[in-house]
C-alpha cells in the first residue's frame, strides 16, 4: 500500500520539473486529481523470481485532500485505505524536492518521476506516468524496482468528481 499511496503522491510531485516543462505538468496535475475520483485498474507484477508475472485487478478512489481507497478484486479480495489520518513509522512523506522529473513528448507525454532521497530508492528506481496527449489523463503506470521489479499499472473507466461516501474511506475492520 505504501508504494501505491507513494504513486499518487508522484502525481503530486510533477510540479517540480523545470519551467518549459512546467505548464504541461501543471495541466496534468490539475486533471487528475479533482476533488474526486474513481477508476478501474489493472496490475502485472514482474519480478526476477517469478516464472510468470503477476496480475490482479480491481478498482481505486480518490477523495481529496488525503483520501485513497485501493480495491482488488481479482485474484483475490482486500481493501487498503489511507486517510491521512495514520502515522507510517518513521516514513516521511515525499516533498517536490525529493524526486527529480522530466517531460517527454511523443504521441503521448511520458513523465519519468526519479527518487532522489535514500529512502525512496529502497522502494523504487523510477516511476514512469504515461499520459493521454488529448485529455491529459494518466493511462498508465510503470512503477521499476530496484532488485529488477516492476509494477505496471493501467487505468480505465476513469470517472472524475463523482460522489463518494465517506463511508468508503474507513478502515476495512479485522475478522
Amino acid at each position: 500500500m505504501k508504494r501505491l499511496a507513494l504513486i499518487w503522491l508522484a502525481l503530486l510531485l510533477c510540479t517540480g520539473a523545470r519551467a518549459q516543462e512546467g505548464e504541461v505538468l501543471e495541466r496534468i496535475l490539475q486533471k487528475n486529481l479533482p476533488p474526486s475520483l474513481e477508476a478501474a485498474w489493472q496490475r502485472e507484477y514482474h519480478s526476477p523470481l517469478l516464472q510468470e508475472n503477476l496480475s490482479s485487478s480491481g478498482k481505486v478512489y480518490l477523495l481529496q485532500p488525503d483520501k485513497l481507497r485501493w480495491e482488488t478484486v481479482r485474484p483475490f479480495s482486500r481493501v487498503s485505505v489511507f486517510d491521512g489520518t495514520e502515522p507510517r513509522g518513521r516514513f516521511r512523506m515525499p516533498a517536490v524536492k525529493d524526486f527529480r522529473s522530466q517531460l517527454f513528448e511523443g504521441d503521448q507525454y511520458t513523465v519519468i518521476l526519479t527518487p532522489v532521497r535514500r529512502d525512496l530508492k529502497q522502494l523504487f528506481n523510477q516511476i514512469i506516468l504515461t499520459v493521454n496527449k488529448d485529455s491529459l489523463l494518466v493511462q498508465e503506470i510503470l512503477v521499476k524496482g530496484p532488485d529488477g521489479d516492476w509494477t505496471r499499472i493501467v487505468f480505465t473507466d476513469i470517472r472524475h468528481n463523482p460522489t463518494l461516501s465517506e463511508s468508503l474511506f474507513q478502515k476495512p475492520s479485522a475478522n
